[in-house]
């Protein structure tokens, strides 16, 4: 991705600060928090401050915009680590094999630490990718929520290099900043209050359209949810103090509660929130909001009762059975989350067939891959290979250039890499490989004809490895490239420490329109895949 000219205002230094205090926690001008974390081979690491330039990223895989910014921040990457920059990925939610796949897949070239959701508190993340630049004092100096482009990242290492914070405002975020200044919206008065709620739930509507459509990075996440919570504290407090009924104080309090939560004020929008359940026990809307708000609390005990409160007022909705499957992988209860997530692709899968949108059948790829991961994180390889099918056909009857377009590539390349990481988990010993259409940039000399594919190998550390493609039809060309070289035929290496390793693996034709035939890729002591047609 990258920003047209015209999209940007300037990536001002020490400038336009957000219109309401962020959580106090990672902030430009704020000493950098400590945190301890894991390295992915399991080895102790404590702190983020390098005593040069640290660009932090925090991510996951199963986290779209963090796929979709990973091309992003290697070129941003391969422009400025050379330069006394350090480049660290932080992952909290996922296990090594899962994420060793993925840097691997992906050619991530910067190491990812593991740590525990304390870090989220730490640092004040309220969604990810966040991206974090501290200076070599260990200052943080930038900070910004979403994708981030090699040219911003560039502006804010400027600014730390020399000891001052950057602040980046697009033309965009000024019009939601414009849109959603409180001094359009009087709460005060009661004769015009409900105007001017209505009004606010417009520019709220209006400013989430704009960053629902904005595929250029350009505007801020963290600071649009800061004013919208602003707006809603205010408005929700109003209609709290005023109200003469229990349905108008529930609806003041939970403005409130969710106004709290953008804020990253979480203990108060849990306040909130059960001063309105208290008013209305059976508001199982509610009662998920409240389970977020404990998850963000890291309160996982009352996170997970009450999503089993959920389920109990909604037996058959299937996202309240998936979300109580996410509250147990989050505490690591893998077996226990199984049975909640079968539940809920029943439901998803009944309701699809009832009615097949394309919202629907989204429901159930997303919800598999979701399924999968805990397969994988269990080792059952064949509870990850059935449930990454299952997500493959919900997913191939995804429009290729509809709004699941991102969804229904990333199905191909999460099964791929669950399927590589879960071989790493069981430790076989033998070495795994596993095949899928090219979703990277091509190599230098690439041409329209070449049949492009994505090769990923597990295998022990130090094993020698040998890939061969067997079936080729006469004078078709199968080529192995990694790391700016490429191998005829057939390639040997030894594998790294990681355990995983990947190739863009190519059919080159002799002629346009040439068919390839029944190929394969063995691997030597190990098993063997056949090429998609």
């Amino acid at each position: 991705m990258r920003f047209p000219l015209a999209a940007v205002l300037v990536a001002t230094l020490a400038a336009a600060p957000a219109p309401a205090p962020a959580p106090p926690a990672a902030i430009p001008g704020n000493p950098v928090p400590a945190f301890s974390a894991k390295t992915l081979d399991g080895a102790p690491v404590t702190g983020a401050a390098t005593g040069k330039v640290t660009v932090l990223n925090f991510w996951a895989t199963w986290c779209p915009p963090c796929r979709a910014e990973t091309p992003d921040l290697i070129a941003a990457y391969n422009k400025l680590h050379g330069s006394g920059v350090v480049f660290l990925g932080v992952d909290t939610t996922e296990t090594a094999p899962i994420v060793k796949t993925f840097l691997s897949a992906k050619g991530v070239p910067y190491p990812t630490e593991l740590a525990g959701p304390d870090v989220y508190d730490a640092f004040g993340i309220i969604g990810i990718p966040t991206t974090v630049v501290v200076d070599a004092n260990g200052v943080v100096r930038a900070r910004w929520v979403g994708g981030v482009t090699p040219a911003q990242l560039t502006t804010y290492v400027d600014a730390a290099r020399a000891g001052r914070n950057a602040t980046f405002v697009s033309a965009t975020q000024a019009t939601i900043d414009a849109m959603l200044a409180p001094a359009h919206f009087d709460f005060t008065d009661a004769a015009k209050r409900e105007a001017a709620m209505k009004a606010m739930n417009a520019a709220i509507d209006r400013a989430e359209t704009i960053a629902d459509k904005d595929e250029t990075n350009s505007v801020d996440y963290e600071r649009t949810v800061t004013e919208e919570g602003t707006l809603r504290v205010a408005a929700g407090t109003a209609v709290r103090d005023a109200a003469t009924t229990d349905a108008q104080r529930v609806r003041g309090l939970t403005l409130i509660a969710r106004g709290d939560g953008d804020l990253g004020r979480f203990a108060d929008a849990v306040q909130a929130y059960q001063s309105a359940i208290a008013l209305a026990p059976a508001d199982a809307g509610l009662i998920a909001s409240l389970g977020r708000a404990y998850y963000r609390l890291h309160d996982y005990a009352q996170a997970l009762a009450q999503a089993q409160r959920y389920t109990e007022l909604k037996p058959n909705d299937g996202d309240g059975w998936s979300d109580l499957g996410l509250e147990e992988q989050r505490v690591g209860k893998f077996h226990d989350a199984v049975a909640p997530y079968e539940k809920s692709l029943a439901l998803l899968r009944a309701a699809a067939r009832k009615t097949p949108t394309q919202d629907a059948i989204a429901d159930v790829a997303d919800t598999s891959l979701d399924l999968a991961d805990v397969y994988v994180s269990l080792g059952d390889e064949a509870g990850a290979k059935r449930t990454f099918a299952q997500a493959n056909a919900y997913g191939d009857r995804l429009a290729a250039n509809g709004e699941y377009k991102r969804l229904k590539r990333n199905v191909k390349e999460r099964t791929q890499e669950g399927l590589i990481a879960v071989a790493l988990a069981g430790g076989s010993g033998k070495p795994v490989v596993s095949i899928a259409p090219w979703t990277g940039p091509d190599l230098p000399g690439s041409v329209a004809s070449t049949l492009k594919y994505r090769l990923i190998v597990a295998a022990p550390a130090n094993t020698a490895v040998t890939l061969r493609a067997t079936g080729l039809r006469p004078a078709w060309v199968a080529s192995f490239c990694t790391d700016g070289l490429c191998s005829p035929q057939q390639v040997s290496y030894a594998s790294p420490a990681s355990g995983v390793k990947t190739y863009e693996f190519q059919l080159i034709p002799p002629q346009n329109g040439a068919k390839p035939g029944r190929v394969a890729i063995e691997v030597a002591g190990g098993t063997s895949v056949s090429v998609p047609q």
